[in-house]
């Protein structure tokens, strides 16, 4: 699927309840992991259908968060959808506590088997980092790498 979108039948049938998930609730959240399984994500799918960015986070940044971080992406996501969807590089949000910032994210575009194989290269990605209240400050930010 590194070349997407998917054409044969096997990955087509991988994705069918991930397209019926997004039909349903407007987007989908996958836990994945790269390769050597040294860093484990969770990214959304189905944002790209409405013209946004895909969001990203690492598993260790949100282990405070109800449910970690594919807790913090499905509300963040539903949080953005309900506004508008209206979102981009450098944005903070603050919910149950938790602040983030959406920062650009290339690194882990080729681990995002799902969204690669929906839409081939053609989605952009956020990453959500922790951050303090103050745009200038940032804090706990770790960074979506192999490092």
């Amino acid at each position: 699927m590194l070349f997407g979108p998917a054409s044969d039948p096997a990955s087509l049938e991988f994705l069918r309840p991930i397209r019926e998930l997004i039909c349903q609730e407007g987007y989908a959240v996958v836990n994945d992991t790269d390769s050597e399984h040294r860093q484990e994500v969770c990214y959304s799918v189905g944002l790209t259908d409405k013209g946004l960015p895909e969001l990203i986070a690492g598993m260790e940044d949100f282990t405070e968060f109800p449910q970690g971080s594919p807790g913090m992406l499905h509300h963040l996501a539903r949080m953005l959808l309900a506004r508008g969807g209206s979102y981009g590089e450098g944005d903070i949000f603050e919910f149950h506590g938790q602040w983030v910032r959406l920062v650009p994210e290339t690194l882990y575009k080729a681990q995002c088997d799902v969204n690669l194989g929906l839409y081939g290269p053609q989605f952009s990605l956020l990453q959500v980092a922790p951050c303090s209240p103050n745009p200038t400050e940032r804090k706990k930010v770790q960074p979506v790498c192999l490092n």
